[in-house]
């Protein structure tokens, strides 16, 4: 049976999600599992929450719980990455600092500012942990990150590292889901095809019995408003087709996989002034809320498994699992990940990261050819890739002028701040993060 190891299992938004996931199959369910965490309370929590759910399945193979990353990778097949360097402490900061500026944010995980500096502690962790992967790891040992950025950690590793590092999300699943929710139409019977960068995919087709449904989606859009969609209270697609992303599908012709929460900080008009976060309704700050939510959650569970009340295994969305199993038995699965580029859709860079299809089965996950996106679409993309790879380059190169190029290209940041504000507030936030950035960045 194979080895997975979890890293970051202190994780509150995955760890408990994903182990339901690996023993709902059948393939998985006795996997030796490692569980490892920078922090001693967390991998408690991650112990409860193991031991509970095993005991309740009657499994007793072998776990480890560590604080040592390379004890919990030894002889590893599959890596889950889950951390989040710096932890809520700097993720905030990076919200705060710049609000003090007019910068306002909503989620600060993957893109403007505050995504930016995420990538920025965490490129150098992904580094290392792949090195460490070539070193205790299985032969051909698969990391499946769920820690953002994914492009510009994707990229970092694909420049330093030969390990399959294997970007994974669910807004392609999520949204095309809300799609179907929206038209009335069984997700099951509909057939879809997305490509892009992560949270900026675009779903480019969708069909149901071979008929071109974007016609129907795009009028009912027109009639309905970009108000007009609200999933019901029993609903658990998420996230639903917001104001922002029904707007930007009637001026663009095609539905962005992010909601309308997170995308407008990947463009620069949803959320430049106060005036524009009322209109569309943008929610700032809401990783701060995301975050008391999740540790809620998380306390609530504990307190469940306390009294005996275990939530029932059910697989999630996510497609970790899916990947697992058919590298471990053969079975052929389709899901969309975000790899190197490399000539996948021809009209964005190769040095890049793109989230496309991608076949698994015993010979790992294998990215499929997408070919062209329409040029509107390219272009929204573009606008992001550039900041991913100056942001990239002020790692591998620890230049931090390259920090500020990246910001200076970023579309909400530069529609904001002054470059003297970007070059300040970068300068401020490498002092305020020196442990995490100091021997990274000059």
């Amino acid at each position: 049976m194979p080895k997975i190891a979890f890293i970051g299992a202190g994780s509150y938004g995955f760890t408990h999600k994903l182990l339901c996931d690996i023993l709902s199959l059948e393939s998985l369910r006795d996997s030796e599992l490692a569980f490892m965490d920078v922090s001693k309370p967390r991998l408690e929590i991650a112990r409860t929450i193991a031991a509970k759910y095993l005991e309740s399945l009657g499994l007793k193979q072998k776990t480890t719980f560590t604080l040592n990353r390379k004890k919990a990778l030894e002889g590893a097949d599959f890596i889950i990455n889950l951390v989040k360097v710096g932890f809520n402490e700097m993720a905030f900061m990076d919200l705060l600092l710049p609000k003090k500026h007019g910068l306002k944010q909503t989620i600060g995980d993957t893109c403007c500012l505050a995504g930016v500096f995420r990538a920025l502690r965490t490129m150098p962790f992904c580094i290392e942990l792949c090195w460490d992967v070539e070193e205790v790891s299985a032969p051909g040992a698969v990391v499946l990150n769920y820690t953002n950025p994914q492009s510009m950690l994707v990229m970092a590793v694909a420049a330093m590292s030969n390990v399959p590092f294997i970007g994974l999300c669910h807004s392609v699943q999520g949204s095309t889901r809300a799609i179907a929710n929206y038209l009335g139409v069984p997700y099951d019977e509909m057939r879809f095809e997305a490509a892009g960068i992560n949270h900026m995919s675009w779903v480019t087709r969708v069909e149901h019995k071979g008929k071109d449904l974007y016609p129907r989606l795009r009028k009912l859009v027109k009639e309905r408003g970009i108000y007009g969609h609200k999933p019901k209270e029993d609903d658990p697609v998420q996230p639903f087709l917001g104001p922002a992303r029904l707007d930007m599908l009637n001026r663009v012709g095609y539905v962005v996989t992010e909601s309308s929460t997170h995308f407008p900080e990947y463009v620069p008009f949803y959320a430049r002034t106060d005036e524009l976060i009322e209109k569309y309704r943008v929610p700032i700050d809401q990783h701060m809320r995301n975050m008391e939510r999740k540790e809620k959650a998380s306390k609530e569970l504990l307190k469940k498994l306390a009294k005996g009340e275990l939530p029932p295994v059910h697989r999630s969305l996510e497609y970790g699992s899916q990947i697992m199993n058919s590298i471990v038995t053969g079975e052929t699965a389709c899901v969309y990940a975000n790899v190197m580029n490399n000539g996948l859709i021809t009209n964005l860079p190769s040095n890049s990261a793109v989230e496309v299809a991608c076949l698994v089965n015993r010979n790992g996950v294998q990215p499929c050819y997408f070919g062209e996106l329409p040029t509107q679409l390219a272009a929204m993309c573009q606008m992001n890739i550039t900041v991913h790879q100056l942001a990239v380059e002020g790692i591998l190169r620890g230049d931090k002028r390259y920090v500020n190029w990246a910001l200076m290209m970023d579309p909400l940041t530069h529609s904001v701040l002054t470059i003297d504000q970007i070059e300040s507030i970068t300068d401020t936030l490498i002092k305020k993060q020196k442990s995490y950035l100091g021997k990274y960045l000059k």
